[in-house]
């Protein structure tokens, strides 16, 4: 009787350690399992051009993102900067190679339309970072930037401040229907409404390239020799503009701001040939672009609008 009992605890206690192990065995399958998910996952992001400072520092921070959080990113721009029909080839090829999500900044936000509906069609989720996709007919999970309207709206009250509330302005827009262009030339234009002795005596676009904006600042410059400020609506447009003031002979005549803060700004404001510029965090924008396309591949559910912080900068601030 007592041989039958031990018979029978042990081979229950041989069950007991083999059921064990089989749970230990997919347990740590499991972690696995859910450790790899994201390596096997691809964010593509697609930028407006990867040739300015600030789209290379948005396309550092996305990859220090994934890097970070072990995740596949796929940075894509077109060759010819600001171009909505390389944007939109690009979404048709990550829709062809079946990416799992899109990180997207349009260069034109009415013309990328067609190309994001298609990737709505596909299944495959957006995240609409720095400029906002126009009109509410494509579905995104969030759109994530700095509130331009804020950014052109204080910095040209700074400008204002700085040119002691008299004289005449020029504005160098941005590309035309770029989203952010428009709303920080809302923003510029509503602040010259405090300044009623500022008069605004030229808005034109310099499709947010130095070399665009240094012609057309040269040209309204014969136009409008008097000018005390320009506003530009990125640093790019700014540097350029400082070129042409250059040209002029005017250096330290005519105050200049823009926005974005890049290196290369940031020196020209110590060199006291830039008045101003407004700090979007480039890099932080890619990285919580990439961050909050992970939460989406896990689940998670954004806010409509993820606001980033912004500062204008002077050189007392540098």
């Amino acid at each position: 009787m007592k041989r039958k009992l031990l018979a029978i605890l042990s081979i229950t206690m041989i069950a007991a350690l083999l059921l064990s192990g089989c749970g230990g065995s997919n347990s740590s399958n499991n972690g696995e399992e859910a450790g790899n998910d994201l390596a096997n996952k691809e964010i593509t992001v697609i930028l407006k051009n990867l040739t300015n400072p600030f789209w290379i520092s948005v396309k550092e921070g996305a990859e220090a993102a994934g890097k970070e959080l072990g995740v596949n990113v796929k940075v894509l721009a077109p060759l010819k900067a600001d171009n909505n029909e390389e944007q939109s080839q690009m979404v048709e090829q990550a829709i062809a190679n079946q990416t799992d999500i899109v990180v997207l900044t349009p260069s034109d936000s009415n013309g990328i339309i067609p190309a994001a509906k298609k990737l709505n069609e596909a299944g495959i989720p957006i995240i609409n970072l720095n400029t906002k996709i126009e009109g509410n007919t494509v579905d995104v999970e969030t759109f994530i930037a700095i509130e331009n309207y804020d950014a052109g709206f204080q910095t040209v009250t700074r400008l204002c401040e700085m040119m002691e509330g008299k004289g005449k302005m020029i504005i160098i827009e941005g590309v035309t229907g770029a989203q952010t262009s428009i709303d920080r030339v809302k923003g510029a234009i509503a602040a010259l409404a405090d300044f009623p002795e500022i008069e605004l005596v030229a808005r034109q676009s310099g499709e947010y390239n130095r070399a665009k904006a240094m012609d057309v600042v040269q040209n309204l410059l014969q136009a409008h020799p008097d000018v005390n400020g320009i506003f530009c609506c990125n640093d790019e447009m700014a540097l350029g503009a400082v070129e042409a003031i250059a040209s002029a002979g005017k250096t330290g005549d005519i105050l200049v701001a823009g926005i974005d803060a890049n290196a290369d700004a940031r020196e020209a404001i110590k060199e006291g040939k830039m008045a101003l510029s407004c700090d979007s965090q480039p890099f932080n924008q890619g990285y919580q672009g990439v961050a909050n396309a992970v939460k989406v591949l896990q689940g998670e559910k954004l806010d409509d609008f993820i606001k980033l912080d912004m500062k204008v900068v002077g050189k007392e601030d540098l």
